[in-house]
């Protein structure tokens, strides 16, 4: 089976390498592009060579305003096969609502999902509703309008995701800008030494460098973007 061809948009530059790194490791997906706005993803999402299967959407993108919610209808018009799954911290349960209704596929909380993403992807690219269950919590019960006769699938909750990122992204700036060591990083947060080697090893992997220097560049530059 070809890998299902995922097309990642989130404002994050953090959140957009580490998500490109776990999918990228997984041998049913492939990312064909990424964008860090709506206006940004319409536009290379016009030029990709490889048309995407799979939209993974943030809800809450930069410039301050902007909303994945303006890119679904656009996306699905220009990929009318293309699935639409929506990779988000917001629980506001109108826009979750709002978003089932301008048709997106599936509405996956950030801090639910890690190793279940791959899961997520492969069965709304089938053609099932997938939710996880902080927001199956929220809005089942109200979506049935939305379904159009599709399984609603609820992921189990996995590690939290989104604190993992933010975990390595602070101990990657506290090695590569602050200077400070494995043992000092550990004492700080009151984690192990060995987690701290872990998190930077993770770290260089998603940035894309092999030595501090390497990474204390890439993540000055991702500072001013």
């Amino acid at each position: 089976m070809e890998p299902i061809k995922v097309f990642i948009i989130d404002d994050d530059f953090f959140v957009r390498q580490a998500t490109t790194s776990l999918l990228t490791k997984d041998e049913r997906t492939e990312v064909v592009g990424q964008a860090a706005s709506v206006t940004e993803a319409l536009e290379k999402a016009r030029s990709v060579k490889v048309a995407p299967d799979v939209f993974l959407l943030d809800m809450d993108l930069k410039p301050v305003g902007e909303s994945g919610l303006d890119a679904i209808q656009p996306l699905k018009a220009m990929y009318p096969e293309a699935r639409i799954l929506i990779f988000s911290v917001s629980r506001d349960e109108n826009l979750i609502l709002a978003a089932m209704q301008a048709g997106a596929d599936g509405y996956v909380w950030k801090n639910d999902a890690a190793e279940g993403l791959g899961s997520a992807i492969e069965r709304v690219y089938r053609g099932n509703f997938v939710v996880t269950e902080t927001v199956a919590r929220l809005i089942f019960g109200k979506v049935s309008n939305y379904l159009g006769g599709r399984n609603a699938e609820i992921l189990p909750e996995g590690k939290k995701y989104l604190d993992l990122t933010r975990r390595v992204e602070q101990v990657m700036r506290m090695f590569c800008i602050d200077g400070m060591s494995a043992t000092e990083i550990a004492e700080a947060l009151h984690i192990s030494e060995n987690t701290v080697r872990s998190h930077i090893k993770a770290g260089y992997e998603v940035v894309g460098a092999t030595s501090r220097r390497e990474a204390f560049q890439k993540l000055i530059a991702r500072a001013d973007e």
